[in-house]
């Protein structure tokens, strides 16, 4: 447990902070809607820890100013085209936002028009909703700046302890499908009640912390392997850790399995291809020295399918029903049309932060009518389209932009600072970034304040870890220089006759 419990330099108040944030968000931000007490309690929660991660930033960034780079460019952008959606949702800021087409389905629905709404002290169409939504940023920015604080170690650290949070949620999943459909540990009335949801109200959530948990889990196992394969034969350690690794390996393979999520199950695979890429990087570490990446990969790659037919054996009459009606319900392709023409009719700006609900009412039509409520466009980035228009399109492209810049940093470049551990560790983060974000192209996981602070912390993780290392070294004074020594022994001397 010293691995996981022991700080790490400076960054102790940082790493503890950060690991009880992860932990209350799993705990309490399970919930796909918005005014559950429990989000409310989280966001007040995250408020001292944002203002201990504010606190160090501050102590670090004034004893030095840091160089302009890329990422500060871009994060510089990302903050400000924030700032400002933001502040339009309580302050008209766009002005008369051309609502026209919005504003007359809403008349002809029989309700009360927009006309003037942005000029009664909000850019959205609910600002009530929107007000109550901004909240929901604060608990992922804590845990950003907490997180990205870290050096190489203390990244380590918080992963592990991301692997145990993870597999807390497992265990939890497991005994709600053995306890059956009425299991007092589902916390969430409107729930999927034959599936395995953890913390969450929704399986496919669920199965989005255990991708994630599978790729920080391969960071971890790597990170403290280093070397253990640079011995040949068996030993204790070796043996210990290649059994620690299967197990936790086949237990997150089957827990996907039990929550029978479609978009899990498929974007898992893409998690394997990706630790098939980086096989050659992750046994130079366990090694200790250079391998061959085709015989790697090859190996790895057999090991993998062998794991997945094992999983698939033991739950494939549970997931594999799941794909007998195709990938995508049909009904998540009429909700993305109509969420288009909604948000293409709410251009320049959008509706505001969090008015989905009170949009998409107007703009149902026979085929999207379900028995169901419908609180979510189930893609995400099409509702954030919707909600901010054009300033949400920038702040996109400006994350796009720093992210593309980093994968082409970690993957390609191979410029990455610090040692090959941190690399895996940053490979491993990007990789569950973008599954998050090719699964928020049929479901909304980050719409969930628990995926919304796994996305805020695999985002830390990318950053440079020297950088961080290298700020908090500024802020220690220089040791003074130690006086040149002088020799003890006497000085030699000559003398004219020669030597004596």
């Amino acid at each position: 447990m010293a691995l996981f419990l022991k700080p790490h330099g400076d960054g102790g108040a940082a790493f503890v902070a950060s690991v009880l944030l992860l932990f209350a968000n799993v705990v309490l931000g399970g919930a796909t809607r918005t005014g559950y007490l429990a989000d409310v309690l989280l966001q007040a929660l995250s408020l001292p820890f944002l203002a201990l991660a504010v606190w160090l930033w501050l102590d670090r960034l004034t004893a030095r100013r840091p160089a302009w780079s890329f990422g500060l460019v871009c994060g510089a952008a990302l903050a400000a085209t924030g700032l400002v959606i933001a502040l339009a949702q309580f302050l008209p800021l766009f002005g008369a936002p051309g609502w026209e087409g919005i504003s007359a389905r809403i008349v002809a629905a029989g309700g009360q028009g927009l006309d003037g709404v942005a000029w009664t002290g909000s850019s959205s169409v609910d600002p009530a909703a929107s007000l109550a939504a901004l909240p929901a940023v604060l608990p992922p920015l804590a845990l950003f700046l907490l997180v990205a604080l870290l050096d190489e170690e203390g990244r380590l650290r918080f992963a592990g302890w991301a692997v145990v949070i993870g597999l807390v949620a497992l265990l939890l999943g497991i005994l709600q499908v053995m306890q059956g459909p009425a299991s007092g540990l589902r916390f969430f009335e409107i729930s999927n009640r034959s599936e395995s949801v953890g913390f969450f109200a929704n399986r496919n959530h669920f199965a989005a912390q255990l991708y994630v948990t599978f790729l920080l889990a391969v960071a971890w196992f790597v990170g403290r392997g280093d070397r253990v394969l640079g011995h040949r034969g068996a030993s204790t350690p070796k043996v210990i850790w290649l059994a620690a690794a299967f197990s936790l390996g086949v237990l997150v393979l089957a827990g996907i399995a039990l929550a029978r999520s479609r978009a899990g199950i498929l974007l898992l695979l893409v998690a394997l291809a990706g630790v098939v890429v980086m096989a050659p990087l992750i046994l130079s570490v366990l090694r200790g020295r250079g391998a061959a990446p085709h015989r790697v990969r090859s190996l790895v790659l057999a090991v993998l399918v062998g794991v997945v037919l094992l999983v698939g054996q033991l739950g494939a009459d549970r997931f594999l029903g799941r794909f007998g009606g195709g990938l995508v319900d049909q009904l998540r392709a009429v909700l993305n049309e109509t969420t288009f023409q909604a948000a293409r009719e709410a251009l320049p700006f959008g509706t505001g932060l969090g008015t989905f609900t009170a949009v998409f009412p107007v703009y149902e039509g026979p085929a999207t009518l379900s028995p169901q409520y419908v609180n979510r466009a189930h893609d995400d980035w099409l509702e954030f389209f919707l909600e901010t228009g054009l300033p949400g399109m920038v702040l996109v492209a400006c994350f796009l932009a720093w992210f593309g810049e980093r994968i082409y940093r970690l993957w390609i470049a191979s410029g990455a600072t610090g040692g090959l551990r941190l690399l895996v560790l940053q490979q491993c983060a990007s990789l569950a970034v973008l599954l998050l974000m090719l699964h928020s192209l049929v479901d909304y996981p980050l719409r969930t304040a628990a995926m919304f602070a796994y996305f805020a912390a695999c985002c830390a993780l990318m950053t440079p870890g020297a950088a961080a290392a290298r700020l908090a070294r500024d802020t220690r004074a220089p040791a003074a220089a130690p006086p040149p020594r002088q020799s003890r022994r006497p000085a030699r001397t000559s003398t004219a006759g020669g030597r004596t």
